[in-house]
């Protein structure tokens, strides 16, 4: 497809975004491959030179695949004389390319970036036209989903939060990006509607704030992995030598948490119940992770991330940051050297073996403890772990000393991509989801899935 791009303003700073035209509705039925969302801005390239490029979605809008997909642009004056051109390609939500051989099922959306070459460095845009081909494939037939499981979105969804037993708010983008730059959507499970919502967060990122908290470098402040808490009034962060602190939403009142964490890599905060969280910290695929929980106030609940028990999965934390389900060869009371899932009560030291068995690695989502409120323990546990090569959902009874297989789940997690688990408030439904190429986001009915126990 063709789209003609006017520039208004190409006085743009680096990062910043201007929006551009989209095609006419009466243009667009004709066209297999429709560009969407498209903006332009200033970035730099492999060679550190400042250049240009368009960056937007491409709709597959037939019934049919489409692979081998080739971007080109044509960039004009304000007279309409050709001044540049560029070559462009598909990438996931981190701006990563994706192989040509990768299709475009119906209906999808994947992100683009179109590289701009001017003849003349001193020339300036009047529009640009983005020309996308591809060549049609049979579309594959869909994969069919066990009962119970359902598929809401196609898209890199990198978090998600349970607003009641109803309702869900979700973000998709790039894992390493800050929550202030992902796109946001609420789905009401009664409705079955799905909602754009606007970034929370981005309105809360501002000059002074940056200014509070040492980060106005871009690149040390991409580096925070500054998150706001669901309460809305505190925030945490790392400074530039990776320094851990808690502070008030507008930057004031900051508290450290732990110091010493230069060497290690900040990848992942996920919030748990009353502004508690867990902090990941590895540096790729196949690395054990460490970890700490604590809460916004500052307070810590377990000790820091270089005292506790490296896991070769994404440590599963229960709502009240007490407890850790990690995955690893351990010594304990069971034994020495013994591989398998274990509880950690962070708060005390106490280390237990659930089971023996095999774990994946740290692409895989963390595990869900069930806290049973009466007795104060973990009594059950949701995980994901390959059964014959194919990702399965299983749980855990503590008290039966058992582990149940529920269900196959639709999970094709390359090395790099990241998934994740939440528990509806009424414990009836885990919300799965996922990013890369085969990304998503599934809903889970418990009730549909045999039960955790034989009673």
């Amino acid at each position: 497809m063709r789209l003609s791009v006017t520039a208004k303003n190409l006085l743009i700073q680096l990062f910043t975004l201007l929006a551009l035209p989209v095609l006419s509705q009466e243009s667009r039925a004709a066209l297999p491959l429709e560009v969407q969302d498209a903006t332009i801005s200033e970035t730099v390239d492999v060679y550190g030179r400042a250049i240009s490029q368009v960056d937007g979605q491409l709709l597959n809008i037939t019934d049919d695949n489409y692979a081998n997909v080739m971007l080109t642009a044509e960039v004009f004056d304000a007279s309409d004389t050709l001044i540049g051109e560029g070559i462009g390609f598909l990438v996931d939500a981190c701006g990563a390319g994706l192989l040509p051989d990768y299709q475009i099922p119906p209906d999808h959306h994947q992100r683009f970036i179109v590289p701009l070459e001017l003849f003349e460095e001193d020339s300036t845009i009047g529009r640009v036209e983005i020309i996308a081909s591809g060549d049609a494939m049979p579309a594959q037939d869909s994969i069919t989903l066990p009962e119970g499981v359902r598929q809401l979105s196609d898209q890199e969804v990198v978090t998600l939060a349970w607003a009641g037993p109803r309702s869900i708010r979700y973000a998709a983008g790039c894992p390493r990006d800050l929550p202030s730059d992902w796109a946001f959507t609420r789905y009401n499970t009664l409705t079955e509607s799905l909602q754009s919502e606007v970034n929370p967060f981005a309105p809360l990122i501002t000059d002074e704030l940056r200014e509070r908290l040492g980060l106005n470098d871009p690149l040390l402040f991409a580096n925070s992995r500054l998150t706001f808490a669901p309460s809305g009034s505190r925030l945490v962060y790392q400074d530039p030598v990776n320094r851990f602190y808690t502070a008030a939403i507008d930057g004031r009142l900051q508290r450290q948490l732990f110091g010493g964490l230069n060497s290690r890599t900040l990848q992942r905060i996920e919030w748990l119940a009353g502004d508690r969280f867990i902090a990941y910290y590895y540096g790729a695929f196949g690395d054990p992770v460490e970890y700490f929980t604590a809460d916004a106030e500052g307070r810590f609940i377990s000790a820091s991330p270089t005292q506790n028990r490296d896991s070769v999965i994404m440590p599963g934390a229960s709502v009240d940051g007490r407890r850790v389900v990690v995955a690893g060869t351990f010594d304990s009371d069971a034994g020495a050297g013994i591989t398998g899932y274990y509880i950690h009560v962070v708060s005390n030291g106490f280390f237990e073996l659930l089971f023996e068995g095999d774990s994946p690695g740290n692409n895989y989502p963390p595990p869900i403890p069930i806290v049973n409120p009466e007795e104060d323990r973990v009594t059950r546990v949701y995980l994901v772990r390959p059964a014959d090569g194919s990702p399965v959902l299983q749980c855990f009874n503590r008290d039966e000393n058992t582990l149940y297989t529920l269900t196959d789940i639709p999970l094709r997690l390359a090395d790099g991509d990241r998934s994740g688990m939440w528990l509806s408030p009424d414990e009836t439904t885990i919300a799965l989801t996922a990013t890369g190429v085969n990304g998503g986001l599934w809903l889970l009915d418990l009730g549909a899935f045999p039960a955790c126990s034989t009673s």
